[in-house]
């Protein structure tokens, strides 16, 4: 009477009464992972890609080139001409908004200030527009 246990008093077989409640409790094994297929149109899915994760994705693929010994492809040579609008990642609003108000007599300092870009930016904007002696 001192136990105060309920249920039968014989002892209980250790190894077989936790043999089910592990058994049930454990995740099942990990199986193989399936290898990682590229999406068909691969081209279209890395235009959904941020600026962030093209640098991520890029970094990963030149690592992965270095580690199986192959050297990566050279970056291309681009040829620039003087009459091109010039390598900047301005959306064509911004570009003309930045000519207007270089138009207006605003200075390039308050232009960059303004539109939140390089000061450099707008210089090559504006050289960009000048006509070649």
């Amino acid at each position: 009477m001192g136990s105060g246990r309920t249920g039968s008093t014989a002892t209980p077989d250790l190894f077989t009464a936790a043999l089910p409640l592990e058994t049930a409790s454990r995740p099942p094994k990990p199986t193989i992972s399936p290898r990682h297929i590229l999406p068909s149109d691969l081209p279209s899915a890395v235009k959904h890609l941020n600026d962030q994760e093209l640098d991520q994705l890029l970094a990963a693929v030149i690592a992965e080139q270095v580690r199986r010994g192959r050297k990566p492809p050279a970056p291309e040579k681009i040829v620039s001409k003087r009459t091109e609008v010039p390598a900047v990642t301005l959306s064509t609003g911004k570009l003309n908004a930045v000519r207007a108000a270089f138009k207006a007599g605003v200075t390039p300092a308050k232009i960059a200030k303004q539109f939140g870009i390089p000061q450099s930016d707008v210089r090559k904007v504006l050289a960009s527009d000048r006509p070649k002696p």
